[in-house]
C-alpha cells in the first residue's frame, strides 16, 4: 500500500509491525481525515477579486495549522494500527469515537487558530463579520472557546490512552518485547498526561481563569521531555515497570 511505502522508513525498526495490511477501520479513518480536510477546503471559495485572493492567502496560516494538526492525529492513529494490528470490537469503537471527535472539532480548531492569528498579527481574517458589524467573539465568550478546545483535546488524548491501554493489556498475546512494551507504556503515559492538561485547562476556562488555562499547554514540551527521559532510563536498565 502507498502509505506503507511512504512511512516504512520513518519509524523505529526496533518496533515490529504487527499490522501489515490496511484494515477496513483504517480505510474508514482515512476517509474521515480526508473529509475533514475537504471541509476546510470547501470553505474556501474561488476568489473573484484580487482582494479576495489576498484574504485567502492571509488565512493560509490557520488553514495549514489545522491541516498539520489533523495530519499529526492521523499519523498517531496510523502508528497504533501498524504497531499492534488490533481489530477487536472495543478498539474499533474507540477508533470510531476518535474519528467523530476529530471531525466535529475541525471548524472550532480553524476558528481558534484564525482568532489567535488575527489577534497577534492584526490581520483581518473575518472580513464578512467586520463588514457587517458583527461581534466576532465577546470577551465573556472567550473562556467558553478555550473550554471547547480543551475539552476536545482532552477527549482525543483520552481515547488514545484507552487504545494504548488496550494494547498494553494484550502485551503477552502480541508478544511485545521489552523495548516494545516500554514504547507502549511511553505512549500510554504521554496520552494520559496530555488528557490531564486538557481537563485542567477546561476546568480553569470554566472558572474564567483563561490565562492559566492557556499556560497549561506550555507544559506539553516539559512533559514530553520527562516522558522521553523515563523511557530512555527504563530502556537502559532493562528493568520492569
Amino acid at each position: 500500500m502507498v502509505r506503507n511505502k511512504i512511512f516504512s522508513t520513518s519509524t523505529s525498526s526496533a518496533f515490529r509491525f504487527r499490522g501489515h495490511e490496511i484494515l477496513r477501520i483504517e480505510a474508514i479513518s482515512d476517509a474521515v481525515f480526508a473529509f475533514s480536510v475537504s471541509l476546510l477546503v470547501a470553505a474556501l471559495e474561488v476568489p473573484q477579486t484580487f482582494s479576495e485572493l489576498m484574504l485567502i492567502i492571509r488565512g493560509a496560516l490557520p488553514f495549514f495549522a489545522t491541516v498539520a494538526l489533523l495530519f499529526l492525529l492521523w499519523y498517531r492513529q496510523y502508528l497504533f494500527f501498524r504497531y499492534y494490528g488490533l481489530n477487536d470490537l472495543p478498539t474499533i469503537l474507540l477508533n470510531l469515537v476518535y474519528m467523530a471527535v476529530i471531525l466535529f472539532y475541525v471548524y472550532p480548531l480553524k476558528f481558534l487558530f484564525s482568532l489567535l492569528l488575527a489577534k497577534w498579527s492584526g490581520i483581518n481574517l473575518f472580513p464578512k463579520a467586520v463588514e457587517n458589524g458583527w461581534v466576532i467573539i465577546r470577551q465573556e465568550d472567550f473562556p467558553q472557546l478555550i473550554a471547547i478546545f480543551s475539552t476536545g483535546y482532552f477527549f482525543i488524548w483520552l481515547l488514545l490512552f484507552l487504545m494504548y491501554h488496550r494494547a498494553h493489556r494484550f502485551a503477552k498475546k502480541l508478544e511485545l518485547d521489552h523495548y516494545e512494551l516500554q514504547v507502549t507504556l511511553k505512549e500510554k503515559r504521554g496520552a494520559l498526561w496530555n488528557a490531564g492538561i486538557g481537563m485542567v485547562s477546561a476546568v480553569l476556562s470554566l472558572l474564567n481563569a483563561t490565562r492559566m488555562a492557556g499556560l497549561c499547554f506550555l507544559l506539553i514540551p516539559v512533559l514530553l521531555w520527562i516522558n522521553e527521559a523515563i523511557f530512555k532510563k527504563r530502556i537502559r536498565r532493562g528493568g520492569s515497570l
